[in-house]
């Protein structure tokens, strides 16, 4: 039993419904469903009564549903508690993150954590995947958070956020039209894509290798997503990109889904060596993660 399940039973309660209640927590209604169903199995018992709806609790989904009210309450409590703890914590924190999770995760995380602790100032080197996890082993960032598939050997890792990778075309590209991509339809393609050392790219091209038993060469790589996604828009036939870069490019483009999916996951990596600010942090950023240590 965890926090989010608790916190999504209670949800599910106050606003009526999964869907409701996902939209208040801002993860999928799927996600909900497996707190809830995790909550069951954990605890041995049904929560709602068969067959009625999510506000009809049985004997036994009343009890943990005052358990999760009030566990709820006084974790706010002693949040309040420390918050004049958190007034008097200072120092830098340096995180070294891949481009997707240092433009698009971390941005709106690390203003809520500004706001909670004013005094602890953050810094954000954004590059490639490997390069952020090697100057987190060379000490020269405190926390890493990429793509990496690839654990450093004498820190920690930990699963932080689920991500899809999908084709990003031009809405008159023949594949526009379509709900779903193969990785083979990819093969007559002139794509673009990022440099070596970009987990998007590492990640789709073995997946294509492994689905069609040959390479895929690259001829066009940019440093940057948005110079990825600019090619595309200038007449670039396509690339594979994260569906979190491509969310705000509805203009002129288009994002196709793999099927099967192509998902990957973003890491939080850290060391042993840990001072105050940094603890706070990674306790902060932990607290948020957007998947299950099972996924």
């Amino acid at each position: 039993m965890d926090f989010r399940e608790l916190q999504s039973l209670v949800e599910v309660m106050e606003k009526g419904s999964i869907s409701a209640a996902a939209a208040s927590l801002g993860i999928s209604q799927p996600a909900v469903s497996k707190h809830i169903a995790k909550l069951e199995r954990e605890m041995g018992v049904k929560i709602f009564a068969r067959g009625q709806k999510c506000s009809n609790l049985t004997v036994e989904g009343e009890v943990l549903y005052k358990f999760a009210r009030k566990t709820i309450s006084q974790l706010a409590d002693i949040k309040r508690d420390f918050s004049d703890i958190a007034d008097d914590v200072s120092g830098i924190v340096r995180i070294s993150a891949s481009s997707i999770p240092g433009d698009f995760i971390l941005p709106g995380l690390l203003v809520e954590f500004r706001k909670l602790y004013p005094n602890i100032e953050v810094e954000v080197r954004i590059s490639d995947s490997r390069e952020a996890i090697e100057k987190m082993v060379t000490r020269e960032s405190d926390i890493s958070v990429t793509g990496h598939g690839r654990h450093a050997s004498g820190f920690n890792t930990v699963p932080f956020a689920r991500d899809e990778l999908v084709l990003l075309v031009k809405d008159d590209h023949p594949f526009a039209e379509r709900e779903s991509v193969t990785l083979r339809d990819l093969e007559n393609m002139d794509l673009v894509g990022r440099v070596t050392g970009s987990s998007t790219s590492r990640i789709w091209e073995d997946a294509f290798k492994a689905h069609t038993g040959k390479g895929k060469h690259v001829y066009l790589k940019f440093g940057h997503v948005s110079a990825v996604v600019e090619a595309v828009k200038k007449g670039a036939e396509g690339a594979v990109i994260s569906r979190l870069a491509g969310a705000g490019e509805t203009q002129d483009l288009v994002m196709i889904p793999f099927r099967p999916s192509l998902m990957r996951t973003f890491s939080i990596t850290y060391g042993t060596m840990t001072t105050k600010a940094m603890e706070m942090l990674l306790d902060f950023l932990l607290q948020r993660k957007m998947i299950g240590d099972d996924e």
